[in-house]
């Protein structure tokens, strides 16, 4: 039973949950549906697979509409290294190649742009790639050759994929285990797709033997353009945007006078917001095109006044205020909100200055005065415990940060007062400084640039 356990099908013990598991397994790989551990179940759970669980929320019901796992990256050019090497596989020239050339795969399909950071620190890249064995620090042991063969993360927890290197790994011989053909997979769970029931998908969680030229199938590209959108797509911010609800209030504040913000964030659906004081308004790479509106008016059931705002990488947007937070989609509301902080961010302060995910790592990071915290929601407990750290680390940005926005160009944005700083999350440091009114707003031009 420990096979149904360990891929996601059984909680408990009971015969009617195990004859349940089994079912729920059958039907997923496409067997007949019997409830018994029959010879073909059997030969089907010793085959060599993913180490990622199968995902079978969707059972009853017919294959679910692409195998999206619930979160994606934010941002389009993606920073990768593989950090560790195969010991068996000792021509690194020649892991790199098929790496790239898995890597590729996606992005000749999609809206993605894969970058080789060999020399970036491991928190600089989005995906780190390495070669392990046993246990290797991240709770998914493997267990040897022949059976795991690699398992990887999806986005919202930071996207590593891990080969196991007791296999023998290969690159055009028969024999052994074909990197490229598992590495394709792993990267598909790397930008957010899940196990797919279809047996030719490259999804599918069973290692179909070496096949040659295998490539992805019509479901494979339709769900990860369901997610990235198709090749050279102009980003969701440049896109026709979505009419807001209500009327601009002519008695809102001026933003030319008094640039300073209270949040700001990008939401789900690409569409950019500013906050302060009671009024929002919408943002795009022309300045500002709509606003000061009521907060009341169009954000079902959020009050004014927030302390920070940040859009998670599973597409829901957390507004927080005091000791509350608030979840969206977009900019409706989800049931059973406002929460108490500690109920999901437990260890993050009361009153925060600013909220953000940074597209340099997918983590989230929340700032009070002169320090801050990384909560990641993946490991336990989810703030390690050297936290909280100065904000000087980030070097160049001041104290007492008043808002931050990430941009689809892989830099963020930290508006203190008047001014915002420019921070280049590939260099980790802020690049420069501009006045928010004249340079952000452009106020005294037609439209501004992000420089």
């Amino acid at each position: 039973m420990n096979y149904l356990r360990q891929f996601g099908y059984l909680n408990s013990n009971s015969s009617s949950s195990i004859a349940k598991a089994i079912r729920d397994f059958q039907t997923f790989s496409g067997l007949d549906v019997t409830g018994r551990l029959d010879a073909e179940t059997l030969n089907l759970m010793n085959k060599p697979r993913c180490g990622v669980k199968d995902k079978i929320g969707h059972m009853g019901a017919r294959r679910k509409r692409y195998a999206h796992q619930g979160s994606k990256w934010n941002v389009n050019d993606l920073a990768y290294r593989i950090s560790k090497y195969p010991k068996r596989l000792n021509n690194k020239e020649l892991v790199d190649r098929e790496i790239a050339k898995a890597l590729k795969v996606w992005s000749d399909v999609t809206n993605i742009n894969f970058i080789n950071h060999e020399k970036e620190h491991v928190d600089l890249v989005h995906i780190d790639i390495r070669f392990e064995e046993g246990d290797h620090g991240d709770g998914m042991r493997f267990d040897g050759r022949g059976h795991t063969l690699a398992h990887a993360f999806f986005p919202h927890c930071g996207s590593d994929a891990h080969f196991d290197d007791t296999e023998e790994w290969t690159i055009d011989d028969k024999k052994g285990t074909n990197l490229f053909q598992v590495a394709v997979h792993e990267f598909g769970h790397t930008l957010g797709l899940d196990h797919s029931d279809i047996r030719n998908s490259v999804m599918a969680p069973f290692h179909s033997g070496n096949q040659a030229g295998k490539r992805l199938n019509r479901d494979d590209i339709l769900s990860i353009q369901a997610l990235y959108g198709r090749p050279n797509r102009a980003p969701p911010i440049m896109q026709i945007m979505q009419k807001l609800r209500g009327n601009p209030d002519p008695n809102g504040p001026d933003l030319c006078k008094d640039p300073s913000l209270d949040a700001a964030t990008t939401v789900q659906d690409g569409r950019a917001f500013v906050f302060k004081g009671n009024h929002y308004w919408e943002i795009e790479e022309t300045g500002i095109v709509d606003g000061p509106r009521k907060i009341s008016d169009d954000w079902d059931g959020m009050p004014g006044n927030i302390d920070a705002a940040m859009t998670w990488t599973n597409g829901k947007t957390y507004f927080f205020k005091n000791d509350v937070y608030y979840r969206f989609r977009n900019q409706d509301m989800d049931p059973g909100y406002p929460k108490s902080i500690q109920t999901e961010f437990k260890g993050i302060p009361n009153n925060i200055d600013t909220a953000f995910v940074w597209s340099g790592n997918g983590k989230a990071y929340f700032f009070k005065g002169d320090i801050y915290w990384r909560f990641d929601n993946c490991k336990d407990p989810p703030i390690l415990s050297y936290y909280p750290l100065y904000v000087n680390g980030w070097k160049g940005l001041p104290n007492n940060i008043d808002a931050a926005l990430q941009w689809g160009n892989q830099k963020t944005y930290f508006f203190k007062g008047r001014e915002y700083f420019r921070f280049n999350d590939k260099t980790a440091v802020v690049d420069e400084r501009f006045s928010t009114s004249d340079v952000w707003l452009h106020c005294n031009s037609k439209g501004f640039y992000l420089c």
